[in-house]
């Protein structure tokens, strides 16, 4: 078969698989995942149900792709870029609001769920979570190594930019706090930013 054959047929698996993706994301967001059946979500995806079995496992899997697709692979290709400290984590505070305030409204009830759901919780911290988090990590952990950032844990600090970041832009976008209208993006990237470089950099 010639070589543009097999990249045609790469790429339409890869349009199927995130149309597939995409079908799941509006069902677990409407039905939550448990409720959610795989029926509903070929329908929505314009597929048979057969064909959803040809690139996910079960309803777990189909999850865990889902939500790499809309929320890991953004992080991963921001992360693997020739940024500085300023530049890198302004654009993943960037990213990070852009998916809330789009794709907010898919995830949140799926993400509720998981929190409900001690086993699919764990499912999904090893997953998504870890290998979300591992790739400022490794870039906290280079700036270490190179005497750009101090000897701090790159779990903790991971962990604390990416739970201050989520937790201020939840609450902006959710409208629980009225003092967070006047707030914007850039006004988070300014503050945010320099708290925690001033915190990790090697310089006081």
């Amino acid at each position: 078969m010639p070589p543009t054959s097999i990249n045609f047929k790469e790429q339409m698996s890869e349009v199927r698989r995130t149309q597939i993706l995409l079908g799941a994301a509006k069902v677990f967001a409407k039905k939550g995942f448990h409720k959610a059946t795989t029926k509903e979500i070929a329908k929505t995806a314009g597929i048979s149900e057969g064909t959803i079995y040809n690139y996910f496992e079960n309803k777990r899997e189909l999850l865990v792709a889902m939500i790499e697709l809309l929320a890991l692979q953004p992080l991963k290709n921001i992360v693997n870029t020739d940024l500085s400290p300023t530049e890198l984590l302004t654009a993943i505070i960037q990213d990070r609001y852009r998916l809330v305030k789009e794709q907010g409204y898919l995830l949140a009830p799926v993400i509720a769920e998981i929190f409900a759901d001690t086993e699919l919780r764990a499912y999904v911290y090893q997953k998504i979570i870890i290998p979300a988090s591992s790739y400022l990590e490794h870039y906290i952990q280079a700036n270490i190594a190179s005497g750009q950032f101090r000897q701090v844990d790159p779990v903790l600090i991971t962990r604390a930019f990416m739970g201050a970041t989520m937790l201020n832009f939840t609450i902006k976008i959710t409208q629980l706090d009225p003092r967070y209208d006047n707030i914007t993006v850039d006004t988070m990237i300014e503050q945010l930013v320099p708290l925690f470089l001033n915190g990790i950099g090697g310089r006081d």
